[in-house]
């Protein structure tokens, strides 16, 4: 499975929707094999879709398991958008719920909307069709909000919905957008940052998107009071916990599950996984750590290689 900062993509909007307290299904195809068992460690069901055809159909194969779930709405998350913030989700939430309309939709404005589903407002400003990309005419295509794939829907409205899906369209499959010109429109909240948006389909858009998630990571830890010397350099998974003035030097990788507490200083090309460092420890350059408990106020020499899970 393709990873940033050390994660899978799939973990992503599943630590999502688990934020939002919510029983979860996913809806699982190409490459289930991998990621099938990789979901077995978080309380989600798994639905099969096989063969893929449209984002309509796989709310349809996954039609038994929501029916089984007791709640009056359903949270929908693409499996390969890892940069969809919980602040946007949780606003989009709200405006639903203020609103009279079965749905609710999180858009963006992108500077290159090609490849996206089109949003159409009507005169009150009201999102009243999604229009695929393959299926939008040359007006259509000039709209630069776009559909991100995020949605909130009323499950009841939803199930019935789906079932008066067609497939009549280009690429011959049930849209789950369809079911927005069902309603008399739907609820929208824009995200605020249009990289919310974007969907990973080839390593250049892993890379980008790596990119984006190191800078929040790093600005939260830079917020708490830890210090990064050059953070572009500095590579941090969410799972990590920092204490304050720590200061991490450039070429740092700090991935897993780890705690580092406050005062320690890592020196540079260090590598750290699902470790432990203690306070006001120096780690100096060129080690590698892993699965390891480093005791307060040690000072490791450089080019140490410690590795836990080999040691009897």
């Amino acid at each position: 499975m393709h990873e940033i900062l050390g994660l899978p993509l799939i973990w992503y909007p599943v630590r999502l929707a688990m934020k939002l307290g919510a029983a979860a299904v996913c809806v699982v195809g190409h490459g289930r094999e991998i990621v099938g068992p990789y979901l077995e460690q978080f309380p989600v069901a798994q639905v099969v879709q096989d063969p893929p055809l449209g984002t309509g159909h796989a709310v349809l194969m996954a039609r038994d398991a929501l029916e089984k779930i007791d709640a009056k709405d359903v949270v929908i998350l693409p499996g390969d958008m890892p940069l969809v913030e919980h602040s946007s989700l949780r606003s989009l939430i709200e405006v639903y719920r203020a609103s009279h309309s079965p749905i609710g939709v999180l858009t963006a404005r992108m500077p290159d909307p090609t490849g996206y589903g089109r949003i159409v407002r009507d005169w009150e400003n009201r999102v009243t069709a999604i229009v695929e990309h393959n299926d939008a005419d040359e007006a259509h295509r000039k709209i630069d909000e776009i559909n991100t794939g995020v949605y909130i829907i009323d499950k009841s409205f939803l199930l019935s919905a789906v079932d008066r899906l067609s497939p009549d369209n280009v690429k011959q499959e049930f849209y789950l957008t369809d079911i927005v010109r069902m309603a008399r429109f739907a609820a929208s909240y824009q995200a605020s940052d249009y990289r919310e948006a974007h969907g990973i389909n080839s390593r250049h858009q892993l890379s980008e998107a790596a990119a984006v998630m190191q800078q929040r990571v790093n600005r939260a830890f830079m917020d708490d009071g830890v210090t990064f010397v050059d953070p572009g350099s500095v590579w941090i998974s969410p799972l990590a916990r920092i204490g304050q003035d720590v200061e991490i030097w450039p070429h740092v990788y700090v991935l897993g599950e780890c705690t580092i507490d406050s005062g320690v200083r890592i020196m540079p090309n260090t590598w750290i996984r699902n470790s432990c460092i203690g306070a006001r420890s120096i780690i100096r350059h060129g080690s590698m750590i892993e699965n390891t408990t480093i005791s307060p106020d040690t000072d490791l020499p450089a080019h140490s290689m410690i590795d836990g899970s080999r040691q009897s």
